[in-house]
């Protein structure tokens, strides 16, 4: 990784415009996330979505020792900077800046290091067939367009290689009471508000795997 990793910081790919609304919008709520999330996202690393199911119980990942891993959206890299403990080589990449202040942050008190990528999951700088597992748990797949991030995995996995993630849902945002911050057993929201159009993609998901060849485990 180290070759091409120095070339990145004055890299610059072009945004679409909901990723740059996307962009703004993590930058904006980088704080109030780490805040809220932060401690737990540290405690329990390795483990995926808002239930926190362990890796151990699921083994999606399987060993990562030796292995090249891209987080797909990594927020404050509590993912990577777990699994680099257990021997990958690790890249962080994200499409907040202020996200991966958070993840620096992290890596320093951790004593860990490896490289962060400030980029949309659509188009980053990153070379072909550079890894041997590109995953996110939530991250770049809750919120790109899979037409787009979806090909760039594949772009940058190597073949053979895992393309794993835990994607926010629809009922998430339609179920979610803004009064109260939390998800209720009612319906808050319309599904086809324009908040909830980004989770609506699972055909679009399953016609790029479709076109790329892809299979799934």
């Amino acid at each position: 990784m180290g070759a091409w990793a120095a070339t990145l910081r004055g890299a610059l790919m072009e945004l679409t415009g909901h990723a740059r609304k996307n962009r703004a919008h993590w930058d904006r709520e980088a704080d109030a996330y780490q805040a809220q999330h932060g401690e737990q996202l540290a405690r329990a690393p390795l483990a995926w979505g808002v239930w926190s199911i362990p890796e151990r119980d699921l083994r999606v990942l399987g060993d990562v020792n030796g292995k090249d891993v891209l987080e797909f959206g990594c927020g404050g890299a509590q993912w990577s900077i777990a699994l680099a403990k257990l021997g990958a080589r690790c890249v962080g990449l994200d499409n907040s800046e202020r996200q991966l202040n958070y993840a620096r942050e992290a890596m320093r008190a951790a004593g860990i290091e490896f490289p962060l990528v400030h980029a949309s999951a659509e188009a980053t700088p990153l070379p072909d067939a550079s890894f041997d597992i590109v995953f996110c748990d939530h991250g770049a797949m809750s919120f790109t367009d899979p037409e787009r991030s979806v090909p760039e995995a594949a772009r940058l996995l190597r073949p053979g290689g895992l393309f794993a993630f835990n994607a926010e849902t629809p009922l998430h945002f339609i179920a979610f009471d803004e009064v109260n911050d939390r998800i209720s057993t009612q319906l808050q929201t319309s599904y086809f508000e324009s908040r909830v159009t980004r989770c609506r993609r699972r055909r679009q998901f399953f016609a790029a795997v479709r076109r790329l060849g892809l299979s799934f485990p």
